[in-house]
């Protein structure tokens, strides 16, 4: 999923705002702040914007921010994997299973 903006450097973590609260970001949403590795993505050897996240944390992102809102790189997704999913760390996975079939129909 992309996770941050990476043009011109900048680094910049991606966030979200819903209905009235301040905006956050993956880390915030998914409570992996401890964990942020945005540098990791950004630095080399391999500079991007997106990184693999667990399926339980994508189910996570997309149920607090809507699918619309959500990045997906479904050349980089093991889709028919994540399709054949039903839980991950605790998390049901429909919400994410209808997001990537709606946004990876090809795969």
């Amino acid at each position: 999923a992309k996770l941050v903006d990476n043009s011109n450097g900048k680094c910049k973590e991606l966030s979200w705002k819903k209905e009235g609260k301040r905006k956050r970001s993956f880390w915030q949403i998914t409570k992996q702040q401890k964990w942020n590795w945005k540098k990791k993505i950004c630095n080399e050897p391999n500079p991007g914007d997106s990184w693999c996240i667990c399926m339980w944390a994508t189910a996570n992102l997309i149920k607090k921010v809507g699918c619309d809102n959500v990045h997906i790189n479904c050349a980089a997704t093991d889709v028919p994997y994540l399709l054949r999913s039903e839980r991950d760390g605790g998390w049901d996975l429909k919400i994410a299973r209808e997001c990537i079939e709606r946004k990876c129909p090809e795969s």
